[in-house]
């Protein structure tokens, strides 16, 4: 029977494609160089540069081997004697490579080299390009044979295709620059950040992929701190029923514990036991499947993700088998309302409340998301004690302030590279989603200038915003700010901004009530999704 065919997409600082540094062995060292101290030389996994033929000590793989000597056939002699060859992948060989430093032996590399500015700190990359040599490495058993005692686990239940997105690792050699072409974390110094409108790039590489067909489901790799909100966005945006299993990892590839690796085999698990079909986006950590709509890391360690939202989020477990307990109610993927095949290709909506019309170019002509259209979505959180007197007056709230100018300025930009879509999250108290009084006000200019405001709980919500459907508001329902801004990314694609007002600061009656109508309309999609 054919196996299943699985697309790995590779995401920004993905602990998961992440290694720990390669430090010279002590077998080559040279006299009067630093030892790396312990009872062991370590080993890495490395690829054989030509067959060599060796001898295995008998009884050595286990300690109670020889107690049981008599079950074992006897050929006469106290060792094994096979070839090993390149072709047969990686083996455990001591890390031999030095660095150049002009001198006529080199020095070795040590962990320090990546916290050293002076030597480009250490002028390697720890991240792979893409997964498949993570794949490679559980399949030789360099990280951990089956519970069956053999290797080849993700071989024997799929085929895969890598796909690079925004990947941790990049070949500089042909030209691919980081912060452009790749995202890495390590070495701080050197860590880039993806860019809003790296969105566009993530929705149409996913969904192109998914289209060409033959595919069972798809991972995305990440790093712990984001898969939350990229897999939400996959969630709303991507119209599939296939599933789509996000995974992360608390230690690095190769490192003690890691339990990166065995939540990737889990997630295989999961797409080929044809369960997570209509599911819509999961996470899977530590065994656990969550609903991407309430998937939250809550520390740096394993077992530390949660369900946010107060009411579930977990939708079953992965053991030797997947085991699916509920389904999730909300609109995601295939049913979205705001998934890329249901945005328009143009987006046309009311600018100002007296009646004028706006339109902007959605989708490129072969359908793919533009890149410059990504809505600017900014957060704003409240704290008690932050409003700075009695007065309330928004203007001392600078910041949103600040942001409506560059909004209403770059709208009216001639160059269509400027953002055109502008909105805010505002997390306040929970469950009531509200801030100080001077927030408030500053708000309600923004919504009366087109840009659309969300207001949702602080942190983890236990519960719903209740809607107000004559405020001036979205209600947020139960997602945190970070998942908040995503769906109304998404909303504005699909219905642009809100009618402006003709002074934000005093509407008439009339001008509110327009904008209050078109807010319902973000609102039934906050409901739903």
């Amino acid at each position: 029977m054919a196996k299943p065919r699985i697309a790995v997409f590779s995401g920004s600082r993905a602990t998961l494609a992440n290694s720990p540094p390669l430090v010279t062995s002590n077998k080559a060292r040279l006299s009067g160089e630093r030892v790396v101290p312990g009872r062991f030389d370590h080993i890495v996994a490395q690829t054989l540069y030509e067959p060599v033929t060796v001898r295995i000590k008998k009884f050595s793989a286990h300690p109670l081997e020889e107690d049981a000597s008599e079950v074992y056939h006897d050929d006469g002699k106290d060792y094994y004697e096979v070839t090993l060859k390149p072709e047969d992948g990686p083996y455990l060989l001591p890390y031999m490579a030095r660095r150049g430093d002009g001198s006529k032996n080199g020095v070795p590399f040590e962990a320090g080299d990546l916290e050293n500015a002076a030597l480009n700190y250490g002028g390697r990359q720890g991240f792979y390009p893409d997964a498949s040599r993570i794949f490679m490495d559980i399949d030789r058993t360099i990280s951990g044979r089956s519970e069956h005692g053999e290797g080849s686990i993700l071989d024997r239940m799929a085929d895969y295709d890598f796909v690079r997105v925004l990947p941790p690792g990049g070949h500089r050699k042909k030209g691919e620059v980081a912060g452009i072409d790749y995202f890495p974390y390590k070495p701080g110094a050197l860590a880039k950040s993806v860019r809003t409108g790296d969105l566009a790039r993530v929705a149409n590489t996913v969904q192109k992929t998914i289209d060409t067909g033959g595919y069972e489901g798809a991972i995305w790799l990440e790093g712990s701190p984001h898969i939350e909100e990229t897999l939400y966005w996959l969630n709303i945006i991507i119209d599939t029923d296939l599933p789509i299993v996000g995974n992360a990892s608390q230690r690095m590839h190769g490192q003690l514990a890691n339990d990166g690796d065995r939540n990737l085999v889990d997630a295989v698990t999961y797409i080929a036991s044809g369960k997570g079909r209509g599911l819509g986006a999961v996470g899977i950590q530590d065994q656990r499947i969550y609903a991407a709509r309430d998937f939250k890391k809550a520390d740096d360690r394993p077992g530390n993700y949660k369900a946010t939202g107060g009411h579930g989020g977990i939708l079953g477990t992965v053991k030797s088998a997947a085991t699916i307990w509920y389904r999730p109610s909300y609109k995601h993927t295939s049913t979205s309302e705001v998934n890329l095949k249901k945005l328009p290709d143009k987006v046309e909506f009311l600018d100002t409340a007296a009646g004028n019309t706006a339109s902007i170019q959605v989708k490129n002509p072969d359908g793919t998301l533009r890149r410059e259209v990504i809505p600017r979505v900014h957060i704003v959180k409240y704290g008690a004690y932050s409003q700075e007197d009695e007065t309330e007056d928004p203007d001392q709230e600078v910041d949103i302030v600040a942001r409506i100018n560059k909004a209403l300025i770059e709208q009216r930009s001639p160059d269509d590279a400027k953002p055109k879509l502008h909105g805010f999250v505002l997390e306040g108290t929970s469950p009531y989603a509200t801030g100080s009084n001077s927030q408030a006000k500053a708000l309600q200019i923004a919504a009366l200038s087109g840009l659309p405001v969300v207001r949702v709980g602080r942190s983890d919500p236990g519960g719903i915003v209740e809607t107000n459907p004559k405020d001036l508001t979205i209600e947020g329902n139960n997602l945190d700010c970070n998942k908040a801004r995503y769906l109304l990314m998404a909303s504005m694609l699909k219905l642009g901004r809100l009618p402006k007002a003709k002074d934000p600061r005093n509407p008439s009656s009339a001008e509110k009530q327009t904008i209050v109508d078109r807010i319902a309309k973000f609102q039934e999609i906050f409901d739903t999704h």
